[in-house]
């Protein structure tokens, strides 16, 4: 008898905690849905605001509060890593900027106030080819498509931000970053090299301070 009350309240737990993560809904901006990410003058407070939604839904999921905006300080701090990165071709957290070459010296030149600090980084294509077999239908044009023939559109601010939060999510150390209980705040930036192979890449900095 024992046993059975304590599997039944293990499955009720286990339904509470699966209705409370389907509860959990991604707020997007409607312009980030249908706006596709420039190869100049990236409207960064769309994308950042983006990241955020994608990052607060796992955040959710996981039961974890959501993460407020950081602020344009530390907005601008994660695009001048991204910008080195970018000019640099370099996916490091370390860079050769005089007195912003740490994570560290980045987040106090923000102005930021924090007892803890993390960061990701990324990199991925302006086109929708990462992680696919794709062919090239006009590389002057930037056209690609799959195999099958379905075209590889460029990223919108939406599905920009949700592929390289999918990404994050599936490597340890960066879940572990935004599924951080100690940090309450976040901003990401972008920057653009329009002359990586196929049609450019974007370069993402992510900032968390708790």
């Amino acid at each position: 008898m024992r046993a059975s009350i304590i599997v039944a309240m293990a499955v009720l737990a286990l339904s509470i905690a699966t209705t409370a993560a389907e509860a959990c809904s991604r707020k997007i901006p409607a312009k980030a849905e249908g706006t596709v990410v420039p190869a100049e003058r990236i409207d960064q407070n769309l994308l950042d605001a983006a990241v955020r939604a994608e990052v607060n839904f796992h955040r959710c999921r996981a039961g974890l509060p959501a993460l407020s905006d950081a602020g344009n300080g530390l907005a601008s701090v994660a695009k001048g890593h991204s910008v080195w990165m970018a000019s640099t071709q370099t996916l490091s957290h370390r860079s050769t900027v005089p007195g912003k070459a740490s994570l560290s010296q980045r987040v106090k030149a923000s102005g930021v106030k924090f007892r803890t600090g993390a960061e990701n980084i990324g990199m991925v294509h302006r086109y929708q080819i990462d992680n696919m077999r794709f062919r090239i239908v006009n590389s002057s044009a930037c056209q690609f498509a799959t195999h099958d023939g379905r075209p590889l559109p460029a990223h919108s601010y939406a599905s920009l931000a949700r592929h390289v939060v999918d990404l994050w999510m599936n490597s340890p150390g960066h879940r572990k970053n935004i599924l951080d209980r100690n940090v309450t705040r976040i901003s990401t930036a972008v920057a653009f090299d329009p002359k990586a192979q196929y049609c450019g890449r974007f370069w993402l900095t992510q900032n968390f301070v708790g």
